[in-house]
């Protein structure tokens, strides 16, 4: 597959952090898009399990998780139907982890580099990754999802009674 060179360098810290990845989980890069001369990145990882969709955004880097099925491409949502599911929000489903407003406010104001960000998201996600596979196999995916949206209406609710109280 032929990538996309100005994510060349985007590729090269995902395959350095998640090295679990491709050793242990056998997962290939399928997709690599650019967009504004390198300023976004759109990396697509799959294995015979799920796919991952990794992207940087001016400076911000993002990992969301999808079946086999999940289109490659930016969108997470095509027609009002989700495809891909942030990383983050499924650590803390798996973990039962409730939202905690004060990190993420001052995780805005705090700048990490595309490297660090990508240590941290892999460190976080390495002692669950059997678990995040297991959700999103294609026979396993329906299975749990009512139980997310419950828990994320849950965590919404908590990061929008905190906004309120700031404004």
């Amino acid at each position: 597959m032929l990538l996309n060179g100005e994510c060349r360098d985007f590729i090269k810290l995902i395959k350095k952090h998640f090295k679990y990845l491709f050793k242990e989980y056998k997962f290939d890069v399928v997709h690599s898009s650019s967009a504004r001369g390198g300023e976004h990145c759109l990396v697509i990882l799959e294995s015979k399990d799920c796919r991952i969709k990794f992207y940087s955004s001016q400076g911000e880097v993002n990992i969301l998780f999808g079946t086999l099925s999940s289109p490659i491409g930016w969108e997470d949502v095509i027609n009002g139907y989700r495809f891909w599911y942030y990383a983050s929000a499924i650590i803390d489903f798996i973990t039962r982890t409730s939202v905690d407003t004060a990190h993420i406010f001052s995780k805005v104001r705090a700048s990490k580099s595309e490297e660090e960000q990508l240590k941290d998201l892999s460190e976080k996600l390495y002692p669950l990754f059997e678990d995040v596979i297991q959700l999103f196999r294609e026979d396993n995916f329906g299975k749990w999802l009512f139980d997310y949206e419950s828990f994320e209406e849950k965590q919404n609710a908590v990061i929008r009674k905190h906004l309120e109280r700031l404004s």
